[in-house]
């Protein structure tokens, strides 16, 4: 569906076009900058870009929807260094930034509906496609018109977001490390894991839904840490949208059905509605099917081993990334010195050993038959 599928970071088969893509990229900390800095940083470019595109003279549903991604990704930054901010600054701002997407919600929804009903017509309509046909006709007749005031509404939402821009540039994180960030990491990851469980055990709309919010937020956490290790998190980053994917086209089916619930009496024959709630129930177990064994390789790990292992990664990267700045800067030639031409780099033993060690020591196989007899 319409959900995830245009927001990837890392992705195969849906990888975005460049400039898109490279604008996401920047949704990650760097390695070599504070943790204060960098969390302002991702956080007022995502508020700007969203104020951009509902500022911009183009399609309303298209920048909605390109703007609501770019607050989920605030509320997930915003989760991620909640311990930092402290409760009460955590729970203000979140309720800023949810408000603001609230607003805009309804400017998007027959649009998803009508894309789910055409999916759900391409992946087994069969004999209810006629039916889906009559619900498609139903849902643009009794479509609510566009509120003469929805220009104005994104203009509430873009004054919103110049004040949250401000409020913003203002917050700090403390302690100002990446154990805040941990910390974050780990209660979503819990929630999830909490949630995956819920959502098992009861089998409701409501519940499978939590479980969604939880894999969205814990995706873009792995993607916002994704400079330590770009390869290792490309495939758990991966992983988790396609399992959001998944609870999302879930999530649509839900909202369809209480769409064919609502529809005016009469817009459907008793038969069409009960096979169109057939159709969306099977669909519905074999997404949720599919879920579990995703999600059982995503949240496969207790959530303190999970945020051990992504801190142990991160630490090693910062280590990594000040041995490489020291090396560069003593490698620098002094001010005014003539730079040396550079010569052959020694290997140490263990890369310059052939496939058979014991034939060759650094290339000089008399040194090593003098070591093999224990001569110096």
């Amino acid at each position: 569906m319409a959900h995830d599928l245009p927001d990837p970071l890392y992705s195969g088969t849906t990888r975005l076009a460049g400039s898109e893509r490279i604008f996401l990229m920047a949704f990650r900390f760097r390695i070599d900058e504070p943790i204060t800095k960098g969390f302002r940083r991702v956080g007022t470019e995502q508020i700007e870009r969203a104020r951009r595109q509902l500022a911009a003279n183009a399609d309303p549903s298209v920048e909605v929807h390109e703007a609501r991604k770019c607050l989920k990704r605030i509320r997930a930054l915003l989760r991620l260094g909640r311990a930092g901010l402290g409760e009460a600054a955590f729970r203000a701002e979140n309720a800023q930034f949810r408000s603001i997407a609230s607003s805009l919600a309804s400017a998007r929804d027959d649009h998803v509906l009508l894309e789910t009903i055409t999916k759900l017509t391409a992946e087994g309509g069969g004999r209810v496609g006629p039916a889906l046909l009559r619900l498609k006709e139903a849902v643009l007749a009794q479509r609510a018109p566009v509120a003469d005031g929805a220009a104005d509404g994104r203009a509430d939402a873009v004054a919103a977001l110049e004040r949250a821009l401000r409020r913003f540039r203002r917050l700090s994180l403390a302690p100002d490390s990446f154990d805040t960030l941990e910390r974050g990491l780990v209660r979503n990851y819990r929630k999830g894991l909490a949630a995956r469980d819920a959502a098992f055990a009861s089998n409701t709309d409501e519940a499978y839904h939590d479980w969604r919010k939880c894999v969205q937020t814990h995706w873009r956490h792995m993607a916002l840490l994704s400079r330590a290790w770009p390869a290792l998190f490309e495939a758990h980053i991966e992983a988790a949208r396609a399992l959001s994917q998944t609870l999302g086209d879930d999530h649509d089916l839900a909202l369809l059905r209480e769409k064919l619930a609502a529809l005016q009496p009469g817009s459907l024959s008793i038969e069409d509605v009960q096979a169109i709630e057939d159709l969306i129930r099977a669909r519905q177990a074999a997404l949720r099917l599919a879920a579990r064994s995703q999600g059982d390789m995503i949240f496969a790990e207790r959530p303190k081993a999970h945020g051990r292992r992504i801190a142990a990664v991160w630490a090693a990267a910062v280590a990594r990334s000040r041995s490489a700045a020291r090396s560069g800067k003593d490698a620098a030639p002094a001010k005014g010195a003539r730079a040396k031409a550079p010569g052959p780099v020694e290997a140490e033993p263990s890369e310059a050993r052939s496939e058979k060690g014991r034939d060759t020591y650094l290339g000089d196989p008399q040194e090593a038959e003098r070591r093999r007899h224990g001569i110096r």
